[in-house]
């Protein structure tokens, strides 16, 4: 019935006894939750009886997760159970079964002080609860009146005995004692003394009746005790009256046996269940109209205001049969309709109310904010084209742009909810995106991220299975351009500091609560509606938590679902322009406004307290940049003030009222989003990539660039992704990442002649053992690596016992790489390393070559035909720029000689990698040779830059070639992965004369920028540089030609725009993601042991 729900039922008592009335309940509800409605359950107590044992566990270890829901039994003063409760960081129930007033004790009494320290603990701890319950309308009035929302409670009886049909069957039993049974402990509130005064009148005016049996524990030293016993006494009824204390259970049914019927003085009861137990006996109820009991018994015919109505019901029951029946009857009534059938279905009411059935969410509403981002907001809109869930729509709130969004949406117009924005506020962006929004719940994504194929999937699956009090949810975020995280989880405080990943123990400090990630964010659309959306004053930063504080003061929860997985560019934009340009004036601003929004107390104190992490968190962060040299004292004084000046905006916005909205009715009907991976049947895989390389954890190459990519794809679309490196000893784990990097093996064993060949035996051998016991640890579904240094040679040993498919990818195998390279490798060497290469293709399930160049030169150079095994599946990167926004996009100001050509309009010719004549610098500067000397009308209008580690003697071959006249050349030396980035974007064009590639990164990298490449004819490089498409093609070597067709692009704008819009077409086509989509296809292909296409 809840078997959807992801949370556990944890009820909490402080004493969990046998023979009592809560007690039995705690146990009756964990025995529903388990067998009824199928939710794991757990009691946690201080002390039990050890006939309880089994199922209590005590409060020490309390350590309830978010997603789970306690149940906090209260009927007294609790010395340690609440303290503990009210820490836990989850939803929190209190079931009230009333405390008896003090009032009734005498105040000398331990009663006194145990009632009124709990009905004053009630009070104190009542609004820490999330929901409240009362086994009675009479204990739930009792809640409200303290000030508890009445919306938030309800009703949940105890749970009554199965009903023996059987005992309504009414016999003649001669042996039946006609007795007057009470069953309660002696004590005020019971008023045992007016039942005995009442028995003394009853017994002279029915002189037939039986004794009056009072069944209960006492305490023999307390003053009401001994009134009772001197007034048995006094009326002289020791004979009569006998008080029995605590009974066993078949002693107690004795008694209700032998009972003429149970009447009741009590003046005060929560629920009072031996008044339906004596029903369950089918023994007519006589009793007092206080409290709880005319609620209990359904305001019965049995119910009396006075002892003058006492007698006349007591007449009636022993000699109007017509009523007797008629008052039995109305007990069976009350009794159905507080049997365990009819408690399920209340209970059902009351979990369905608190969590929900499983399939209450159905669609999601996804709102892109953008802002001149129309690069990003295409890629965004692209990846949740490859959702695999379909029930959503995706709104795009545009403004003001000013850059190329508008074609953007344009090509998009037909499959997405578009609004303008007139105001650069995205508090009023992302309301109008809520109040367009159809779906049931509102989530929000940053234009510069990427969602994980599943996202749809994960946050509908979250809020079906997580309980009704869940307002908000987000997921983990990484990086776009790495495998960290940017947060997985964050906390903030009252004055807007936050802590990302926190530790475990500040989640139940609570000076803390969660907010969200804005680009990974999502809300219930009725209870967003109900807290009026986004505050407009926040125009940007703090938005979000302003609307999780609201929510969370609200008594709703904003929860972490720990598979909403998505990647995020965190790019620039004019309010994060470098690493100190922000907007601190709204960041300030913003900040103030949200202390002064959200701690109570005097304001000039709360100001001062906001100056103090201002200073500490802003200010001191701008010292530093100043220190460090970063910025300027200009800009430093600049930016400064926008910090004060915000500081004196937030404290007035705070004078206004908020600038909340109300969501409107969404009329505009639903628009579900066109997928392509809608229909596809994911199968979550476990992939295990082995490489050595594997930045940024490890150097970067080729192979390693290759895999770093691969990976992110396969992350993407959901998949468990492990990467065996080779570093120091370390495991890292990040959401379905998990990178286990090994020490570089020692090589003790001989294995062969050749001490190369021994080490590469060596690691192999380290890698098969760390993938066997990661088998054990996660099944493993395939291993992909490379054929570089055979790196799962060991495992072909071992893979098909463990029934593990092993995917190899062809890249420069070790034949070529000797010749190329001129390394000469000795022959013991080099025969044993091709050896391992050869065993590993053949053995291998399926062979990748990432080119038809590379298979036609492994075919040919290692006599292995090509057969359904091979699968050709491009390298492929990722279509778009990474950038750190901390070093600026367009700051190259380090490199003035760049900045002052692009300047005068020169033509950048960038060659840009490794300085070595096997990448062809030599003739490159052999081409500008030949591009001077025969076009010397374009040697002003052009730059040749030459960046990367010099391996040649690059100087010596300038010198050589160029005589001195190198006045358009620019020698960078090596340059940073950022500055990569930074050139490739700067320049015009790539020149790739690399003698021999397998494949060929360095064009796809130009691609993503949009640059043409001039590349050589040799290996691969014609398959991903399209001749007259996306680039130009020279013959390999020939420098005439590479001169010639430098000069052919320059300022020829129309090829010129020709070839950057192939250059964007062809990485897209050549992507990661089209890379790895075709890998999980043949993967799939080979788990289900299908081995060609």
């Amino acid at each position: 019935m809840f078997k959807h729900f992801n949370g556990k039922v944890i009820q909490v008592i402080e004493s969990l006894d046998v023979y009592d009335a809560c007690s039995n309940h705690v146990i009756n509800i964990d025995t529903a939750l388990q067998n009824v409605f199928g939710i794991e359950s757990q009691i946690y107590v201080t002390h039990f009886h050890p006939a309880r044992e089994k199922f209590a566990n005590h409060i020490s270890a309390l350590d309830a997760n978010e997603e789970d829901i306690i149940i906090f039994h209260f009927s007294g003063l609790s010395e340690f159970c609440a303290d503990a409760v009210i820490k836990q960081n989850c939803l929190k129930v209190i079931l009230y079964h009333n405390i008896t007033p003090h009032y009734f004790f005498d105040k000398n009494s331990h009663l006194y002080s145990y009632c009124k320290r709990g009905r004053e603990q009630l009070k104190e701890i009542i609004h820490h609860f999330d929901f409240a319950t009362g086994v009675s309308d009479y204990n739930l009035k009792e809640i409200t009146e303290l000030g508890y929302n009445p919306d938030k409670t309800f009703k949940l009886p105890i749970i009554i005995d199965d009903i023996d049909e059987g005992n309504f069957l009414e016999v003649a039993d001669s042996k039946k004692d006609n007795n007057i049974l009470f069953v309660g402990r002696i004590c005020e509130n019971k008023r045992q003394d007016r039942l005995v005064e009442a028995y003394a009148k009853l017994r002279k005016a029915f002189p037939d009746i039986g004794d009056l049996i009072l069944v209960g524990g006492y305490d023999s030293s307390s003053t009401f005790y001994k009134r009772i016993v001197t007034l048995i006494g006094d009326l002289d009824l020791k004979a009569n009256v006998h008080i029995t204390g605590k009974v066993s259970q078949s002693v107690l049914e004795d008694h209700y046996h032998n009972s003429l019927c149970f009447m009741c003085f009590s003046e005060h009861e929560g629920f009072g269940v031996p008044l339906l137990e004596a029903a369950l006996h089918n023994i007519p109820v006589l009793a007092l109209d206080a409290a709880a009991v005319p609620e209990t018994l359904g305001n019965s015919a049995g119910i009396f205001k006075d002892e003058a109505e006492l007698f006349d019901k007591f007449e009636k029951i022993c000699s109007d049969d017509k009523f007797r029946k008629a008052l039995l009857e109305h007990q069976k009534r009350v009794l159905h309709a507080s049997d365990y059938n009819a408690w399920i279905k209340i209970a059902t009411n009351f979990f369905d109310k608190i969590i929900g059935g499983p399939d209450r969410f159905k669609s999601v509403s996804f709102v892109i904010c953008t802002f001149n981002r129309a690069d990003y907001l295409e890629r965004c809109l692209d990846y949740l084209t490859r959702s695999y869930n379909k029930n959503f729509e995706v709104i795009v709130v545009n403004g003001p742009s000013t850059d190329d969004t508008s074609s953007v949406v344009e090509r998009w117009r037909d499959k997405i909810i578009y609004a303008d924005n007139p105001v650069r506020n995205l508090s009023i962006s992302r309301n109008i995106g809520s109040n367009l929004a159809s779906g049931d719940i509102v989530a929000f994504i940053d234009d510069d991220a990427m969602p994980f194929y599943d996202w749809c999937d994960c946050i509908l699956a979250y809020y079906n299975s997580s309980h009704n009090f869940v307002a908000g949810a987000g997921g983990p975020t990484y990086y776009a351009g790495s495998l960290q995280f940017q947060a997985v989880d964050i906390l903030v405080d009252s004055f807007g500091s936050g802590v990302s990943n926190p530790e475990k123990e500040l989640y139940s400090n609570p000076d803390y609560h969660r907010t969200l990630l804005g680009t990974n964010s999502s809300f219930r659309r009725d209870y967003l509606l109900s807290v009026g959306s986004f505050d407009e004053e926040y125009d940007y930063f703090l938005d979000e938590t302003d609307v999780c504080f609201r929510l969370i003061k609200n008594g709703y929860k904003v929860q972490h679902c720990a598979n909403a997985y998505l990647r995020h560019e965190f790019a620039q934009s004019d309010n994060r322009v470098s690493k100190y340009k922000y907007n601190w004036f709204s960041i300030v601003k913003n900040t103030v406004y949200f202390a002064l929004r959200f701690n109570e107390g005097d304001k000039d104190f709360i100001i001062a307290q906001t100056r103090k992490i201002v200073e500490r968190e802003r200010i001191a962060y701008l010292e530093s940049g100043l220190r460090s040299g970063e910025i300027s004292s200009a800009d430093f004084s600049s930016l400064v003030k926008s910090v004060w000046d915000g500081f004196d905006a937030g404290i007035a916005a705070a004078n206004h009222p908020r600038k909340l909205i109300e969501l409107a009715p969404n009329n505009n009907g639903w628009l579900p989003f066109e997928t392509v991976s809608a229909n596809k049947s994911f199968n979550k895989l476990h992939i295990v990539l082995v490489t050595k390389e594997f930045p940024p954890f490890t150097k970067s190459g080729g192979i390693g660039t290759l895999y770093y990519h691969l990976a992110s794809e396969l992350l993407l679309q959901g998949h468990d992704v492990t990467v065996i490196t080779q570093g120091s000893e370390d495991r890292i784990e990040r959401g379905n990442f998990r990178l286990i990097s090994l020490a570089p093996p020692e090589c003790n064993e001989t294995y062969t002649d050749s001490a190369i060949a021994n080490i590469n035996l060596s690691w192999s051998l380290k890698v098969a053992i760390a993938l066997d016991a990661l088998h054990e640890e996660l099944p493993i579904s395939v291993v992909d690596t490379c054929l570089w240094d055979a790196e799962c040679y060991a495992f072909l040993q071992v893979k098909n016992e463990l029934n593990i498919p092993l995917v190899v990818r062809l890249v420069t195998p070790l034949i070529v790489a000797d010749e190329t390279n001129g390394w000469n490798m000795p022959a013991i060497d080099r025969n044993l390393l091709v050896g391992f290469e050869r065993a590993m293709v053949q053995s291998a399930d399926a062979v990748v070559p990432i080119s038809q160049s590379i298979q036609n030169t492994f075919t040919k150079r290692y006599g292995i035909e090509a057969d359904e095994r091979f699968n050709i599946i491009n390298a492929g990167i990722a279509y778009w720029p990474s950038y750190d926004v901390s070093r600026g996009y367009n700051d190259i100001s380090h490199f003035p000689e760049l900045v002052n050509a692009k300047q005068q309009g020169k033509m950048i010719y960038l060659f840009l990698g490794r300085l070595e004549k096997r990448k062809g610098i030599d003739v490159f500067i052999k081409a500008i040779s030949q591009f001077n000397h025969r076009y010397p009308e374009k040697t002003n209008d052009v730059m040749f830059v030459l960046a990367g580690n010099d391996g040649v003697g690059v100087n010596a071959l300038l010198d050589e070639h160029l005589n001195g006249q190198q006045d358009n050349i620019l020698l960078l030396g090596e340059v940073s992965d950022w500055d990569r980035e930074k050139l490739y974007a700067f320049c015009d064009v790539v020149v790739f004369p690399s003698r021999y590639e397998s494949f060929g990164l360095v064009p796809l990298e130009a691609f993503v920028h949009g640059k043409p490449v001039i590349g050589s004819s040799e290996g691969a490089i014609p398959e991903v540089v399209l001749d007259e498409q996306c680039g130009l093609i020279f013959d390999d070597g020939s420098e005439v030609e590479l001169a010639e067709k430098m000069a052919r692009l320059c300022k020829n704008n129309a090829l010129y725009e020709m070839l950057s819009l192939g250059a964007k077409a062809r990485v897209k086509y050549l992507s990661s993601n089209r890379s790895a989509l075709q890998s999980e296809e043949l993967y799939n292909r080979l788990i289900l042991g299908i081995k060609s296409l």
